[in-house]
């Protein structure tokens, strides 16, 4: 497995994957029998393709839950994407500025060999399809449905694979955290998170029985499966649930933070 001492992999079900870039950032790699699907990309210090190629011999198409810069970092190694509408004409966005902040702040593990902090950057992406509410992605014998999840970003989306019963719900739920929300004010709800995405998932885990949420930055247990909160504690905020927040009936929701 080419790890590239940047990666680490946890398979927390059969040809389930996370990714974690560095301990912070965290995709994951769902494998069918025809094919598989990559979602998200980090920021791309490293190159998730190979990993991916690395870990399978199927062909690997590659989709993001929105459009962030800390999630499409690998988006330039495949042909085109897929993508919510909404987020289209954000893949050739310019994220030099941030690459240059997270180069010169940087103080977590060493940089993968070969890689040149001066020059880093984040190339753009080609729109190869539109990923939305209603869509099923068919891997082969594992079908992966796709709900619009508007919040964290217009563009976010969330996937429900129906084999495995895991829901990955990108930046969309952060239990206890601060919400990034980019959504018009009338879209926003009277719900903790206030956003129209987050009252959809309750209803999408009890899909299948046992269903696990999974937003895309929490940490998973390589020994038990479980999931840990991963942000790094800034004074006067909050690592705990909400008082009174709680999953759906055999669910269990996940951080969507950085590592620590």
């Amino acid at each position: 497995m080419d790890t590239q001492d940047w990666y680490e992999v946890i398979e927390f079900a059969p040809g389930t994957y996370q990714i974690s870039e560095a301990g912070r950032w965290n995709m994951f790699l769902l494998v069918g029998e025809e094919k598989a699907l990559s979602l998200d990309g980090g920021i791309g210090v490293g190159s998730v393709r190979r990993l991916c190629e690395s870990i399978t011999d199927l062909p690997v198409e590659h989709v993001l839950t929105h459009t962030h810069w800390d999630h499409v970092g690998a988006v330039h190694e495949w042909e085109s994407v897929g993508v919510h509408p909404n987020g289209k004409d954000k893949l050739a966005n310019d994220y030099s500025a941030g690459c240059k902040d997270f180069v010169a702040t940087w103080d977590g593990i060493p940089f993968p060999e070969g890689f040149d902090p001066d020059t880093f950057t984040i190339p753009p992406g080609k729109f190869g399809w539109a990923v939305s509410e209603g869509d099923v992605i068919n891997l082969g014998g594992r079908k992966i449905h796709v709900f619009d999840t508007p919040g964290h970003s217009p563009c976010s989306i969330s996937l429900y694979d129906e084999k495995e019963r895991v829901l990955i719900s990108g930046d969309l739920v952060k239990p206890g955290q601060p919400l990034f929300i980019q959504v018009p004010r009338p879209s926003c709800l009277n719900t903790v998170p206030r956003c129209a995405g987050s009252r959809k998932l309750p209803k999408i885990t009890t899909r299948g029985s046992s269903a696990r949420a999974i937003p895309t930055r929490a940490r998973i247990s390589p020994s038990s499966g479980a999931w840990r909160s991963s942000w790094r504690k800034s004074p006067g905020v909050s690592t705990s649930r909400p008082p009174g927040w709680k999953p759906a009936s055999g669910a269990s929701w996940m951080s969507t933070s950085p590592a620590t």
